[in-house]
């Protein structure tokens, strides 16, 4: 609008008196977003709706094939229909944070105060909320990799696959990551892959965004153009094809400042939440007791493999 002075006058303030509605519409929703669309659990499979420690139901099977004709003959037969199980241990984490819109009022966040007398409204909700979504995913995306039993309850995948872990195949005398040595590093994990999953459509080669970077390095001077990730595509911008294979290679945040590289089965890459349960949530409320804006999140997490015998390690730190 204009005022008498021929100035133009702007409404800088927002309504912010629904602050609880907006988080009860979406809490839920930031929570899952934190989760499930980290980098690592977007590449893996999500077990929801886990609660302390839950078993992953495994079922596994072989054949025998002996000579035809009539009759029953059992006594050769070494078929096999297997049930087993590997736990998920859950841990629940949570989130809280207090914030004091009085901090603001002498910066320029002010102007978009309503009342100057009063902490019951915080500026750019929206936006704070989106903030913490993204530093959920990086705290969930390090411990889906780096959780520690003695910490956390259960191990993250850096742990798990190695050699520690029973069955899980490993590269002996492993190269050193660099510009140079990168194809030969995903070739040695290939190499130790077991003959009955490499045709497998879901086998992905993890390593940290720096070797990753190497790696791509390691391709155009190698004179490899393999296809590459849809860079528009959110979540598929670090993940290529090793030439002459359909084995993904993708670089993770959880892997950051680490030579290990590990090959396996997306799919049995499990992840255990919750998301089922509506405490699980993202909220934002003013507390008049503490006159502030107060934020709190919890949430389940865990990992595991299903079975570690189709997976690969170069074990190095």
């Amino acid at each position: 609008m204009k005022t008498n002075n021929g100035l133009n006058k702007h409404g800088f303030s927002f309504d912010l008196s629904n602050i609880s509605s907006y988080t009860d519409e979406v809490g839920g929703l930031l929570i899952s977003e934190s989760i499930v669309k980290a980098k690592t659990p977007s590449l893996c499979y999500i077990q929801a709706g886990v609660k302390g420690t839950q078993a992953i139901n495994l079922l596994s099977s072989s054949i025998s094939i002996g000579a035809g004709g009539c009759g029953w003959d059992n006594s050769a037969n070494t078929s096999a229909t297997t049930f087993t199980q590997r736990n998920l241990a859950t841990k629940l984490y949570r989130y809280q944070e207090s914030l004091c819109p009085t901090d603001l009022r002498t910066y320029w966040a002010g102007i978009f105060l309503n009342n100057p007398a009063s902490n019951a409204e915080l500026p750019f909700e929206a936006q704070i909320a989106d903030l913490k979504v993204k530093e959920l995913q990086k705290f969930v995306e390090d411990k889906c990799w780096n959780a520690t039993t003695l910490t956390d309850g259960y191990d993250g995948f850096y742990y798990t696959i190695s050699t520690g872990t029973t069955g899980v195949n490993y590269v002996v005398a492993p190269t050193a990551p660099s510009s140079s040595t990168m194809l030969t590093c995903v070739d040695e994990v290939i190499a130790a892959t077991p003959d009955a999953i490499r045709e497998d459509d879901d086998l992905i080669v993890f390593m940290s965004p720096g070797n990753y970077n190497s790696y791509v390095v390691n391709l155009r001077q190698s004179n490899f153009y393999a296809p590459y990730g849809d860079a528009t595509a959110a979540g598929t911008e670090f993940i290529t094809f090793h030439p002459a294979t359909k084995i993904r290679v993708v670089g993770v945040p959880g892997l950051a400042g680490t030579n290990r590289i590990v090959l396996g089965k997306s799919s049995q890459m499990v992840i255990g939440v919750g998301l089922l349960d509506d405490t699980e949530r993202l909220d934002m409320w003013y507390s008049k007791d503490n006159q502030e804006i107060r934020l709190q999140g919890q949430f389940i997490l865990a990992t595991n493999i299903a079975f570690p015998e189709n997976f690969v390690t170069n074990n190095l730190a």
